[in-house]
C-alpha cells in the first residue's frame, strides 16, 4: 500500500523515468517492458523482492508479471480470433479499486500506481491507454500469421539473401585485392632511409619520402581491410536482424542477438577501428610536417626518427583513451550507472596520483625528453652507466639494446645525464702511438696521404660528413710519438669509419717501415761501493729483451 501511495513523477520520455523512478526509490522497484512477437508494447513496475539477509530474489515480482502476460498475450495472437469481434476493455475492481484490463473477457493485468507513474499519469487514464494499445498489437499479429503475409515475407527473406550473398561477394573480392595490394607494397622492395648518405642530398629527401607514402599506403590498405571486415559483419549481421524481424514466430529471437555480450563485441570492433583510423590520421598529419621540413633538406635523418618517435608515442595515448572510452560505454551497456562512477572518479585519481608518484614523474620527464629531442628511436646513448641502440621509449621507460644484445630497460625519472652519440653527426677520435725512432714529418705525410685517401673513395665519402684532420703530434710519452686524428661521420657510422681507418692505417704502415710505439724502460746496474755504473740496458715489452738483460746480470 506504501508504494500505491507513491506521488507521481513529471512527464519526461521512457528512458529519463525509468531512471529518475529508480533513482526515487533507491532501486527498491523493478521495471520490466511487456512484448509480444519481439515487439515492445508497454512497461510495468513491481517492488523489489529481497530475503531475509537482503538479497534480491531471482523470481521477482516484475519478471513473474512481465511472463504472465506475454504468455496470455501469445495464447491470445495463437487463438485465430475475430479482429472484429476482438473486446479489449478497463474496468474498476472493486475490491482493490484499480483498472483491470481484459481481452475476450479474459483477465490480462492489473493498472497499479506504480504502472501508471512510469507514464507520469493516472492509473484509470494509463489503463484506457493499454487497451487500444493491445487491441492493435494483437490486431497486427493475427494479422502477420496469416498465410498470405507469411508468403509475403518470405519473398521479401530470398531477396535480402540475394542481395546479402552479391554485397558478400563484392566486398570479398575486395578484401582479395586489398590483400594482394598489402602483400606486393610488403615484399616490395622499398628504399631504406640510408643513414650513410648525404644528408643534404636530393636523393635521401626522396628517399624518405618514399617511405612515408609506403607507410601510409600499408596503414590504409590495412584500415580498408579492417572496415570491409566489419562491412561483412555489418551485412550479415543487420540482414539476420533484419529476416529474424520478418516472422512473428521467430521475432523474439532478435533481442537475443542484439543482447549486451554481441553490443559488447561491435563496440569493441569499433573501438579497434577508432584506433587504426587515429593512427592513419597521425601518420598523415607526421607526413605533412616531415615534409613540409625536408622541403629544406635539414637533417632528414634526425627528422625522420623524432617523428617515428613521436607519432609512436601518440598511437600509444590515443589507443588508451580510446580504450578508456570503450570501457565506459560498456559499462554502460552492461547496464552500470557512470554517474556515481565518473562522481568518484575525482577521488580514486588523487589517490592514484599519490600512489603512482614515480610514473608521473617518468610520463613527465619523457614528455620533455621528447619535446627536447634529446634522443629518438635508432639513437646510441649513454646513460647511467649503459649503452646502446634506443629500441622502444615511451612517456614512460626507455628501452635500450646494448652489444651483448640485452635488453635494458630504464625509467624515464632516472635519466639525468644523456650522451647521445648519433644525434646529428658522429666523430671518431683516433689516438695513433708511433715509435721514436720514426721521423713525425714522414708518419704526418702517411697520415695525411691516408686520409685524402679514404675521403676520396665513393664507398666511404658519403659516410664521411668532411674531410679526416690530422690534428698532429698529441703528447710524447714512454710509449712513443701521439698522433691524434679526428673523422667526422654521419651518423652511427662512426664505429665503421674507425675500423676501416685502422686497417688501412696498418697496411700503409707496414708498407713504409713505420712502427708502432712499445713501452719502454731504463735499467742501471752499479757498485754500490764506489758507485760506478756498469750496465745499461733499455728494456722493451718483447721477450728477446727480458733475455739480453738476463744474460747481462750473470755477466755481472
Amino acid at each position: 500500500m506504501v508504494w500505491a501511495q507513491s506521488p507521481p513523477l513529471p512527464a519526461l520520455n521512457l528512458n529519463q523515468q525509468f531512471e529518475r523512478y529508480l533513482n526515487a526509490f533507491n532501486g527498491q522497484i523493478e521495471i520490466g517492458r511487456v512484448r509480444l512477437d519481439g515487439n515492445v508494447l508497454f512497461a510495468i513496475a513491481a517492488p523489489r523482492m529481497t530475503d531475509s539477509a537482503g538479497k534480491s530474489n531471482s523470481n521477482s515480482s516484475v519478471e513473474q508479471r512481465m511472463e504472465q502476460i506475454e504468455k496470455t498475450l501469445s495464447r491470445i495472437a495463437n487463438s485465430n480470433f475475430n479482429p472484429n469481434t476482438l473486446s479489449v476493455m478497463s474496468v474498476i475492481d472493486s475490491d482493490s479499486n484499480s483498472p483491470i484490463v481484459t481481452v475476450n473477457g479474459q483477465y490480462l493485468m492489473t493498472v497499479t500506481n506504480l504502472d501508471a507513474q512510469l507514464q507520469a499519469t493516472e492509473p484509470k487514464i494509463w489503463a484506457n491507454q493499454l487497451t487500444e494499445m493491445i487491441k492493435a498489437a494483437l490486431i497486427t499479429a493475427q494479422q502477420e500469421r496469416q498465410p498470405e503475409f507469411l508468403l509475403k515475407q518470405a519473398a521479401v527473406t530470398g531477396g535480402i539473401l540475394v542481395a546479402m550473398g552479391l554485397t558478400s561477394a563484392a566486398i570479398a573480392a575486395a578484401q582479395k585485392h586489398f590483400r594482394r595490394q598489402r602483400k606486393q607494397l610488403e615484399t616490395e622492395t622499398v628504399q631504406r632511409l640510408d643513414i650513410e648518405s648525404d644528408p643534404s642530398s636530393p636523393s635521401t629527401v626522396l628517399n624518405v619520402h618514399l617511405q612515408l607514402k609506403k607507410r601510409l599506403q600499408r596503414n590504409l590498405s590495412d584500415i580498408k581491410q579492417r572496415l570491409l571486415l566489419m562491412g561483412q559483419i555489418v551485412v550479415w549481421g543487420g540482414g539476420l536482424v533484419f529476416i529474424l524481424g520478418l516472422f512473428p514466430q521467430i521475432r523474439w529471437l532478435r533481442p537475443l542477438v542484439l543482447s549486451a555480450p554481441l553490443r559488447l563485441l561491435g563496440l569493441g570492433l569499433g573501438i579497434y577501428l577508432l584506433i587504426r583510423i587515429c593512427d592513419l590520421a597521425i601518420d598523415r598529419f607526421f607526413e605533412i610536417i616531415q615534409r613540409n621540413e625536408l622541403a629544406i633538406a635539414q637533417t632528414p635523418q634526425r627528422l625522420s626518427l623524432r617523428v617515428s618517435t613521436l607519432s609512436r608515442v601518440l598511437k600509444s595515448v590515443s589507443a588508451a583513451l580510446w580504450i578508456a572510452v570503450g570501457l565506459l560505454i560498456g559499462l554502460s551497456v552492461v547496464g552500470v550507472n557512470l554517474l556515481p562512477l565518473l562522481a568518484g572518479a575525482g577521488v580514486v585519481g588523487l589517490a592514484i596520483s599519490f600512489a603512482a608518484q614515480s610514473v608521473i614523474k617518468d610520463m613527465i620527464n619523457g614528455f620533455l625528453i621528447l619535446s627536447e629531442d634529446q634522443y629518438a628511436l635508432g639513437d646510441v646513448i649513454e646513460v647511467g652507466g649503459v649503452s646502446g641502440l634506443v629500441e622502444n621509449m615511451n612517456l614512460r621507460i626507455t628501452q635500450i639494446r646494448n652489444s651483448e644484445g640485452r635488453l635494458i630497460t630504464v625509467p624515464n625519472s632516472e635519466i639525468r645525464i644523456v650522451q647521445n652519440l648519433s644525434k646529428d653527426w658522429s666523430r671518431v677520435d683516433l689516438a695513433i702511438s708511433i715509435a721514436y725512432e720514426t721521423k713525425p714529418d714522414q708518419a704526418l705525410q702517411v697520415l695525411q696521404e691516408l686520409s685524402e685517401e679514404m675521403y676520396q673513395d665513393p664507398d666511404w665519402q658519403t659516410k664521411l660528413i668532411e674531410p679526416p684532420q690530422v690534428l698532429g703530434i698529441d703528447d710524447i710519452n714512454h710509449a712513443g710519438l701521439l698522433f691524434r686524428i679526428w673523422l667526422k661521420t654521419q651518423p652511427l657510422q662512426q664505429w665503421l669509419v674507425a675500423r676501416e681507418f685502422r686497417r688501412r692505417l696498418v697496411l700503409a704502415m707496414q708498407d713504409r717501415g713505420i712502427a708502432v710505439g712499445t713501452p719502454q724502460q731504463l735499467v742501471q746496474f752499479g757498485n754500490e761501493a764506489n758507485g760506478n755504473l756498469l750496465t745499461e740496458q733499455s728494456l722493451s715489452s718483447n721477450p728477446a729483451g727480458a733475455e739480453k738483460t738476463s744474460a747481462t746480470q750473470e755477466e755481472q
